[in-house]
C-alpha cells in the first residue's frame, strides 16, 4: 500500500472510530447499567414484544406478496405500460411512513375521501385509523416499494434459460414462477423481509400517530420527562437484540446465492391474454391508488378545506427552511466523511470490510436508540454540544453515512484498473491520478450519495426530535407534533410540503444516479 493509501486508511479508521463506535458503546454500557431499572412489568414487556413482532410479521407478509407481484408484472410480462407502472409503484419509497399515517387518518375520517365514496351506500362512519390494522396498512404502503425494487433488480439478473427450459417441458407460466423463479429469489426475499422488519421495528412516527404500542413508542414514553435515561436504555437493549436477531435470521435464510450467468440474456416476457392484462392493470391501479393517489389527494383536500375555513398553517415556511438547512449541512458533512471511508473500503481485506461494515451496524439499529445514545454523549461533552446544530449534523452523519459510502463505493469499484495503471505509467503520482482520473469518474456518484443523505435527513424524525436545537422546528417535527395535538390541518400542510420537496429530490437523485452509471 502506498503512503497516500495508508493515510487514507488511517483517516477512515479514525472517522469510523469517532463516529460509529461511540453510540454503540454507549448503548451497551447504558443497557448494562440500566439492567435492573424499573421500566415496565414483565407482562407489559411481553405485550410490547408481541405487538412489535406481530406488526413486523403482518407487514412483511403483505408487502412481500404485493411487492413480488408488482415486480413480476412489470418485469416478466407483456403488460401494457409496464415500465411506467414500475416507476409509479416505487413512488411511495420517497415518503416517510408518518406522512401516510396522517393521510390515512384523513382518508377514512369524517368527510374523508373514502368515507365520502361510501356515503351513498349508507356508510357514513368507518373505524378510526388507529391500532394494529392502521399501522399494518400504513407501513405496508411504505414497504411495498422496497420489496418491489429488490425483487425487480433480482429478476433482471436471473438467467432466463431455466424459465425457458421449464416452458419447453410443458410447465405453464404460473408453475414456472412457483417452481423456478421463486426459489431463485429466496435470498432476495429474505433480504427484503429483513429490511422491512428492521424498518417496522424502528419506526416511531407512524406507530405513535396511529396509537399502536410498540417498543419505540414505549421507549419514547420512558424517555419523555425523565432525568434518568436508564429505563429507556433498558428497553433499547431489547429492541437492539430483536434487530440483531433479524439480521442473523436473514443471513441464515438467505443461504448460498445461486450463480448468475455471466452474460444472461434479457428474459422473454410472458404474454398476457386480455383477461390477464385487465387483471394486472386493475391490480397495479389499486396499488397506486391506495399508496399514492388517495394519500396525496387527501392531504391536498384537507389542506384546502382548512385554509378555506380560516385555519392558520403556522410557521411551516420557517420549518421547511430549517429542514432544508439541516439536511444541506448533513449532506455536505456526511459526504465529506464518506469519501475517505469509501476509498479505504474499496480495498480487499478484513480491515476494509470492517471500515465498510461498522457504519452499517449503526445505520441498521433503531434510530431512536442511536439518538438517545448521542444525546447522552452530548450531555457528557462540552455545553455547546447539547441541542446544537453541530450535534444534530454529526448525528445525521452517524446514521446516514453508509448511504453515501455505498453510492461512492459502487462507482469506485467500477473504475477500470487499467485506467489507473495508464495514468501512473504516464508519470502521474497517486494524488494526481486521484484528481485527474478517479474524481471525474466518481463525482456523479458523490452527488447521488449526497442527495440520498439530504433526502433521508429531510424526513428523519426520531433523531431530529431528540437532538434538534432548542426552538428550531422542522417539517417532520411539525407533522408529528400537530397530529399529537389534533391539529390535522397543520399536519396535512406540513406533510404536503414534505411531498412537494420530495418529488424534485427524487428526480435529482435519479438523474445523478443515471449519470453516475453512465460515467462508470
Amino acid at each position: 500500500m502506498t503512503t497516500p493509501g495508508r493515510l487514507v486508511t488511517a483517516l477512515a479508521v479514525l472517522l469510523v472510530a469517532a463516529l460509529s463506535v461511540p453510540p454503540i458503546v454507549v448503548l451497551v454500557v447504558q443497557a448494562y447499567l440500566g439492567r435492573e431499572a424499573q421500566t415496565v412489568t414483565p407482562a407489559r414487556l411481553v405485550e410490547l414484544l408481541g405487538n412489535t413482532l406481530l406488526l413486523a410479521l403482518l407487514v412483511v407478509v403483505a408487502s412481500s406478496v404485493i411487492g413480488t407481484a408488482t415486480a413480476l408484472l412489470t418485469q416478466r410480462t407483456t403488460l401494457p405500460g409496464r415500465r411506467v407502472w414500475a416507476v409509479v409503484v416505487a413512488v411511495p419509497l420517497v415518503l416517510p411512513a408518518y406522512v401516510f399515517a396522517v393521510a390515512l387518518s384523513g382518508m377514512i375520517g369524517g368527510g374523508g375521501v373514502v368515507t365520502s365514496w361510501l356515503a351513498p351506500f349508507g356508510i357514513d362512519r368507518l373505524p378510526p385509523a388507529t391500532g394494529l390494522w392502521a399501522a399494518t396498512a400504513c407501513l405496508t404502503i411504505v414497504s411495498v416499494p422496497i420489496v418491489h425494487t429488490l425483487v425487480a433488480t433480482a429478476l433482471a439478473r436471473l438467467d432466463p434459460a431455466l424459465d425457458e427450459s421449464a416452458r419447453l417441458l410443458g410447465d405453464r407460466p404460473a408453475r414456472v414462477i412457483r417452481r423456478v423463479v421463486l426459489p431463485q429469489l429466496r435470498g432476495t426475499l429474505a433480504l427484503a423481509a429483513c429490511v422491512v422488519s428492521l424498518y417496522v421495528i424502528s419506526d416511531f412516527g407512524a406507530v405513535s400517530m396511529l396509537r399502536y404500542d410498540t417498543f419505540t413508542r414505549a421507549i419514547y414514553a420512558q424517555f419523555r420527562g425523565r432525568v434518568d435515561l436508564a429505563p429507556a436504555f433498558a428497553l433499547c437493549a431489547v429492541l437492539v437484540l430483536v434487530a440483531a436477531a433479524l439480521i442473523v435470521g436473514q443471513v441464515v435464510l438467505r443461504g448460498r446465492e445461486l450463480a448468475v450467468a455471466a452474460r444472461a440474456r434479457p428474459p422473454r416476457p410472458v404474454p398476457l391474454g386480455p383477461a390477464g392484462r385487465l387483471a394486472g392493470t386493475v391490480f397495479l391501479g389499486l396499488v397506486v391508488l391506495g399508496s399514492t393517489v388517495l394519500p396525496v389527494a387527501t392531504l391536498a383536500t384537507w389542506t384546502a378545506r382548512g385554509l378555506a375555513s380560516g385555519a392558520q398553517p403556522g410557521p411551516v415556511i420557517a420549518e421547511a427552511v430549517n429542514a432544508l438547512l439541516f439536511a444541506l449541512l448533513a449532506a455536505l458533512v456526511t459526504t465529506a466523511i464518506a469519501i475517505p471511508i469509501a476509498l479505504a473500503a474499496r480495498r480487499r481485506g478484513a480491515l476494509a470490510r470492517a471500515i465498510e461494515g461498522v457504519p452499517w451496524v449503526t445505520h441498521s439499529l433503531p434510530h431512536l436508540a442511536i439518538g438517545l445514545a448521542i444525546l447522552v454523549l452530548s450531555i457528557a461533552g462540552p455545553a455547546f454540544f447539547y441541542q446544537s446544530v453541530t450535534t444534530l449534523t454529526l448525528a445525521y452523519a452517524v446514521v446516514f453515512v453508509p448511504l453515501a459510502v455505498g453510492a461512492i463505493l459502487v462507482a469506485l469499484r467500477q473504475i477500470d484498473p487499467r485506467l489507473l495503471e495508464v495514468s501512473r505509467s504516464l508519470g502521474h503520482s497517486s494524488a494526481s491520478t486521484a484528481v485527474r482520473v478517479v474524481a471525474p469518474l466518481t463525482r456523479r456518484a458523490v452527488l447521488a450519495g449526497a442527495v440520498l443523505v439530504f433526502f433521508a435527513a429531510v424526513h428523519e424524525l426520531p433523531v431530529t426530535l431528540l437532538l434538534r436545537p432548542t426552538g428550531s422546528e422542522t417539517l417532520a417535527i411539525r407533522v408529528w407534533g400537530a397530529v399529537v395535538e389534533g391539529q390535522y390541518t397543520t399536519a396535512s400542510i406540513a406533510a404536503l410540503l414534505l411531498v412537494a420537496l420530495s418529488v424534485p429530490l427524487l428526480a435529482l437523485h435519479e438523474r445523478a444516479s443515471l449519470r453516475a452509471a453512465v460515467a462508470a
